[in-house]
């Protein structure tokens, strides 16, 4: 009873095979691919920069509390309008 209880079970690791997978295939599809973007193998650039990530948190902040102010606006003008016509019907 306590052998069992301290051997856990390990559940099987995945193992994916390719079997349609030639290197030599793949690296002339990618080097095709880079051809036709204009960009030779050496050229590589890639999309992320230092300081990409600081970038678009921060403009995804702003886009956010642009909302944000947006919406309270609107919230503002809505309750205005509400108080104008509960003024107009029943006080007058």
């Amino acid at each position: 009873m306590t052998t069992g209880f301290f051997n856990l079970y390990k559940p099987r690791k995945f193992n994916h095979r390719f079997i349609y997978y030639d290197p030599k295939k793949e690296a002339l599809k990618e080097r095709q691919k880079l051809s036709t973007n204009g960009i030779s193998g050496n050229e590589y650039r890639h999309s992320l920069h230092h300081g990409s990530f600081r970038e678009e948190a921060d403009r995804l902040k702003r886009n956010k509390s642009k909302e944000l102010r947006r919406s309270n606006i609107e919230v503002i003008i809505i309750l205005g309008i509400l108080l104008l016509l509960v003024y107009f019907l029943f006080l007058l």
